[in-house]
């Protein structure tokens, strides 16, 4: 298990940071929940930061998802982006069987 810490000031300026939090936690938290329940990570967007907790590989791929959003990709493309990186680590973890 491992922790990641995002500053999105290293990426938005502040006037801008309301709109990327509300980006990344998507309507009614939805965006937030649709990476959480793919890749099985905790995901915390408070102040100015985005923290996510869980394995290694899925953190890595909810950093490059949150990452996306920030620079203006689309939901879906996010989505889809997501749903291809779980399919890959699922075909990983049946090869070690």
């Amino acid at each position: 298990t491992t922790l990641d810490i995002i500053d999105l000031t290293s990426y938005v300026s502040d006037k801008h940071l309301q709109r990327i939090k509300g980006r990344i936690i998507g309507k009614e938290g939805s965006m937030r929940k649709t990476i959480e329940d793919l890749l099985n990570v905790h995901i915390s967007v408070y102040g100015k930061t985005v923290a996510i907790i869980g394995d290694v590989e899925s953190v890595a791929i909810a950093r490059e998802a949150i990452e996306m959003l920030v620079e203006g990709a689309q939901h879906s493309t996010v989505i889809k982006f997501l749903e291809r990186k779980r399919r890959e680590l699922k075909m990983r973890s049946l090869e070690w069987y």
